[in-house]
């Protein structure tokens, strides 16, 4: 942990996973080193995108690219966690942030329902869900979701939801 919160993201997995190897039923480990993999693609991806255009000399610097794989190493953490941790609420949401991402947008919404299941006051969940109902186009469903989020305390929820049900004339 020590690692992750000085940004040795490389460190950090390594101590996470030799925990993991000590024992590989502690979901914790296995939860974390997740967390670390995705904070860490998030910031290829922002060096990527700052770096885009910026030459070293005569030569373009190496963009470092985040890939499907990459993600998928994130969420066969997490599938882990879900399997020895059946309610650990955590393992499905994230879950299903990583599946949107990835755009496997009704994996993402099997997760976000079954971590509004277990946590029914889990704001964040509801409005990840209502958002990716939108994005598929049941704006009903997802204003719902995003309704609740916003009772729950997630105020940008409701600016979202004028977006959606402005009357056009």
């Amino acid at each position: 942990l020590d690692f992750y919160l000085v940004q040795d993201f490389a460190s950090s997995i390594d101590d996470f996973t030799k925990s993991i190897l000590l024992d590989d039923t502690f979901f914790p480990a296995y939860f974390m080193r997740a967390l670390v993999r995705y904070k860490q693609l998030e910031y290829k991806k922002a060096e990527a995108t700052m770096s885009e255009g910026a030459t070293l000399g005569a030569t373009e610097m190496k963009k470092p690219e985040v890939t499907v794989i990459d993600y998928e190493v994130v969420k066969n953490d997490l599938d882990h966690v879900i399997q020895l941790a059946p309610d650990f609420v955590y393992g499905y949401y994230n879950r299903g942030n990583v599946s949107s991402l990835l755009k496997d947008y009704r994996a993402a919404l099997v997760d976000y329902d079954k971590a509004i299941e277990l946590s029914p006051d889990f704001a964040e969940a509801y409005f990840n869900r209502g958002l990716t109902h939108i994005f598929l186009g049941n704006n009903k469903q997802g204003i719902a979701d995003l309704s609740k989020a916003g009772e729950l305390g997630i105020v940008s929820a409701y600016n979202i939801i004028k977006r959606f049900t402005v009357t056009r004339e």
